[in-house]
């Protein structure tokens, strides 16, 4: 199945079996997954305070290294990455699910497109779900695509009437 976002500006691909969740933080864009606790979730955040081009990828790992510091997780694994023709970097760590006590997996990817930052975090809990859902995990970041920004419509202007 393809979801298609023209307002956050990409496409991402799922397995038909998923379900597509309806986000608790209005921050995400989109929310799909085998289950509710074996998930994929993009979040685009824009604008940047600073523009990022394929250069720059001292200062993009800096913000990705920001953004995940000080949260309680071990991280595993951190490469350079381009998807989608977007450069950024890629995590793999484990956290402790609060709600369940177990211990998840996290692959987090954040892409930089100007003053965009996309991110997508791919969600395994228990861990050990992390293996068997990597071929479909593989198969859908290699299925995102950037597509030109759409604004969204405005809300229509209430007229007086006289």
């Amino acid at each position: 199945m393809r979801h298609i976002d023209r307002t956050a500006g990409f496409q991402i691909d799922h397995p038909s079996t998923w379900v597509e969740y309806r986000p608790s933080d209005p921050r995400v864009q989109y929310l799909v997954g085998p289950d509710d606790r074996d998930f994929v979730q993009v979040r685009v955040i824009s604008p940047l305070p600073a523009s990022f081009g394929p250069g720059d990828l001292q200062a993009m790992k800096k913000v990705s290294d920001a953004l995940l510091s000080g949260q309680p997780i071990n991280i595993v694994q951190e490469v350079q990455t381009t998807v989608g023709g977007l450069p950024g970097y890629q995590y793999v760590y484990t956290f402790k699910d609060p709600g369940s006590g177990q211990t998840g997996a996290h692959i987090h990817v954040f892409l930089f497109q100007a003053t965009r930052l996309i991110t997508l975090v791919f969600q395994a809990l228990p861990e050990s779900q992390l293996k068997p859902l990597a071929k479909s995990y593989d198969a859908v970041l290699a299925s995102f695509r950037v597509l030109p920004v759409v604004p969204a419509p405005a809300s229509p202007t209430p007229t007086a009437h006289r």
